[in-house]
């Protein structure tokens, strides 16, 4: 059997967790689960806290128990346990104690409701170090490939002279450290739109390109790089790239 490697694979930005789900789905259908060791998407899972429809705070889904008080309409309290990856309604000041679901979520996507205090608690993928993209560990044969391809919202993966590129090992580990810390964040804005740059960090290094966007708050540039012969926006942190002179 072929050793694994990660590859990474652009997908329709906002599906990436469904995308994850649909391929497993594929994969098993045609018998080729075991070709796939573990498919990432570098984000964080935290629950987002809302009332009335706006937002009031979140928390990591995964870490340390934690709990979660939240105010909703007339001064009345829904208090939320975050443990083991689950959310829970701990006590709530409701009358009609009609908190919906009455039990645990864990799956991104899935949220609890108290009605009665307008108050939401949803689990939703934060944080995403590369919007649009996931990555596979696999072995990437042509039944694979093809599988993978034909899953809704695959758009391909990310390539070379026509040949998936290979994302090191070391590159994954480091996206997972960098998630575990959070993102150091540069204050000097030291770039401009259309400045040619080299990506130095994550599954795009080495490519090259130019800012086509710059948003200072978020610290987030976009980069045109050439993929798939074609210009491709890619979302990256002001420490991921260098200006070419």
């Amino acid at each position: 059997m072929e050793e694994k490697k990660w590859y990474s694979l652009h997908v329709q930005s906002g599906f990436e967790n469904r995308v994850k789900a649909n391929i497993l789905k594929a994969l098993k259908e045609e018998g080729l689960e075991n070709k796939v060791e573990e498919i990432f998407i570098p984000a964080v899972e935290k629950v987002i806290f809302k009332v009335a429809g706006k937002e009031k705070g979140e928390i990591p889904l995964r870490g340390e128990p934690r709990i979660h008080e939240i105010e909703g309409e007339e001064g009345k309290k829904v208090v939320f346990k975050i443990e083991d990856g689950k959310v829970w309604v701990e006590s709530c000041e409701c009358e009609k104690k009609k908190c919906v679901p009455d039990k645990p979520i864990e799956k991104i996507g899935q949220k609890i409701k108290c009605p009665e205090n307008k108050v939401e608690a949803k689990i939703e993928l934060r944080d995403k170090l590369y919007p649009g993209y996931i990555f596979i560990k696999a072995d990437l044969d042509k039944n694979v490939q093809s599988t993978i391809r034909r899953v809704p919202r695959v758009l391909g993966f990310v390539s070379a002279g026509g040949k998936p590129v290979v994302v090191p090992e070391a590159e994954i580990q480091a996206m997972r450290e960098r998630l575990k810390k959070g993102v150091p964040r540069i204050k000097k804005l030291k770039f401009d739109i259309g400045d040619k740059v080299k990506i130095k960090e994550g599954p795009f290094i080495g490519f090259e390109g130019s800012i086509s966007e710059i948003d200072p708050e978020r610290e987030k540039i976009i980069v045109l790089v050439n993929i798939f012969d074609r210009q491709t926006p890619v979302e990256l942190e002001f420490d991921q790239i260098e200006k070419i002179s």
